[in-house]
This record gives structure tokens, C-alpha cells and sequence, in this order.
């Protein structure tokens, strides 16, 4: 029978692999979408003068 207990060090290190990448996603995403939103501003700010 195998051991499938899982340890709190392991379990930490899975949590904070976890967060990191969701992190990562998360902030990639918003860097993504920068441009996007610094053109609509400016479209807006030319359209709004």
C-alpha cells in the first residue's frame, strides 16, 4: 500500500506553488490589458476635447 499522506511542508509548498502562479496569471493579465485601457482613455480624452 502506498504512502499518500502528504505533509504539512508539502502542503505548504503546494499552496504556495498555487499562489504564485495565480499571481503570476493574474498580474500578466493585467499587464495585457494596460494598453488597451491607456488607448480607450486617450480616445476618450481627444474625443471628450
Amino acid at each position: 500500500m502506498a504512502n499518500i499522506t502528504i505533509t504539512r511542508r508539502e502542503q505548504l509548498s503546494r499552496v504556495a506553488w498555487f499562489l504564485a502562479l495565480w499571481l503570476a496569471g493574474v498580474g500578466g493579465a493585467m499587464l495585457l490589458a494596460m494598453p488597451f485601457r491607456l488607448l480607450i482613455q486617450a480616445g476618450a480624452r481627444v474625443a471628450g476635447a
